[in-house]
């Protein structure tokens, strides 16, 4: 009997997070649109913080520079790098692009969030768009999502970056994040993604609640999408082949990130994390009782088993097909049953290392007063 309210709890669960999928794949679909600005073009700030980036760097830059945009600047600050960045940013300057040197952390800020606060009052743009240094984007990205925030008359507009290199085995392996924000989001609290997000800079500045209130939040854009979502003035949308967005990240840096995100996304209590983590247990529990039925010649309860593991595996196909593209696909579906294991396992880290207080980004605590370190000044 018990065995048999587990598959009824987990098709429960498998029901209603893949409801929750699909929905979000139809709601923020991207629809592209086309808008008349003539000469009146709006001005873009691309801004990058970096620490410790040499890896991805170039890699990023390159793309943002082949951009077709044309009222375009391009702006990188490293924050207390001590590896080559700085030399990388100043390689670049040839090219128009702009080095912020970081400043002193002072209390209460992270570095992430500290420097996007001085790139926005460094930047010229009407508008700043916010870009991950894992984050790639095309030619006509810029233009494309000036043109989505324009005809929907929007202050913010954030993506879900795509994986394309699917045969990789960072992605293969690769964690699902974007797929629980997903789950996770509400109308009152929309989707953010921190890889690439353009919003008003004025807008941005002016906010009662903008940056300076979050110092400390690993996902400010999360807060900041929340304010402007109250007047409508907020877009989320999932990235397609169209507009251009991917993302390439290692898989080192995919499970730092969850150490990070992963707590305060299932609500940063540990009721809420219980929760999240028993719901990852009955999702993943189908894959162990249809085995083991089968072989204890219960029949009907490992058909059953089977019959609500095919129910995860729909929508986790449709998601992967959106997000991911078609490479890969057999071997990521494959690995499906390992990859809720192992999302289990990361939130279960991200639990215990906030409530240890061992936190960290980029090698800085989040938990306490960042350690600063002097950074590399071109032409000292």
């Amino acid at each position: 009997m018990g065995v048999y309210l587990i598959i009824i709890a987990s098709l429960v669960i498998s029901t209603y997070t893949g409801w929750r999928v699909l929905w979000a794949l139809n709601r923020y679909e991207y629809v592209p649109v086309s808008t008349e600005t003539g000469n009146d073009l709006p001005t873009v700030s691309v801004c990058i913080a970096a620490r410790n980036e040499m890896h991805a760097l170039s890699q990023c830059l390159d793309y943002v520079l082949s951009s077709s945009y044309e009222k375009m600047e391009v702006l990188v600050l490293d924050d207390s790098s001590n590896d080559e960045t700085s030399r990388i940013i100043q390689s670049y300057a040839h090219a128009g692009v702009r080095f912020v040197p970081g400043r002193d952390l002072p209390y209460g800020w992270l570095g992430k969030n500290h420097s996007f606060q001085t790139l926005a009052k460094e930047a010229s743009g009407d508008y700043v768009l916010y870009l991950g240094v894992d984050t790639l984007i095309s030619p006509f990205t810029v233009s494309r999502l000036v043109e989505q925030i324009l005809a929907n008359d929007k202050k913010m507009i954030s993506v879900l970056p795509r994986r394309e290199d699917g045969r990789r085995l960072s992605a293969l392996f690769g964690t699902v994040r974007y797929m629980w924000e997903l789950v996770y989001a509400k109308r009152s609290t929309p989707p953010s993604s921190g890889a690439i997000w353009l919003i008003d800079r004025q807008r941005l500045l002016e906010l009662d609640r903008g940056l300076e209130d979050y110092g400390l939040s690993v996902r400010p854009e999360v807060h900041i999408a929340k304010q402007l979502q109250t007047t409508r003035d907020y877009y989320y949308i999932i990235g397609t082949p169209e507009l251009g967005v991917r993302y390439e990240k290692r898989l080192a840096s995919q499970f730092a990130s969850t150490e990070r995100v992963y707590y305060p996304l299932v609500g940063h209590t540990i009721m809420s994390a219980f929760f999240a983590g028993l719901s990852l247990g009955l999702l993943a529990s189908p894959y162990v009782l249809f085995p083991l039925l089968f072989f204890q010649q219960n029949y009907i309860g490992g058909v059953a088993s089977l019959l609500v593991a095919l129910v995860s595996y729909v929508w986790f196909l449709a998601f992967s097909v959106d997000t991911y593209g078609k490479k890969g696909l057999l071997l990521r579906t494959i690995l499906w049953p390992y990859v809720i294991v192992q999302e289990y396992l990361l939130l279960l880290h991200s639990f215990l290392r906030y409530s240890t207080h061992t936190v960290r980004w980029k090698g800085r605590k989040v938990n306490a007063r960042p350690t600063n370190r002097d950074h590399y000044v071109i032409d000292e």
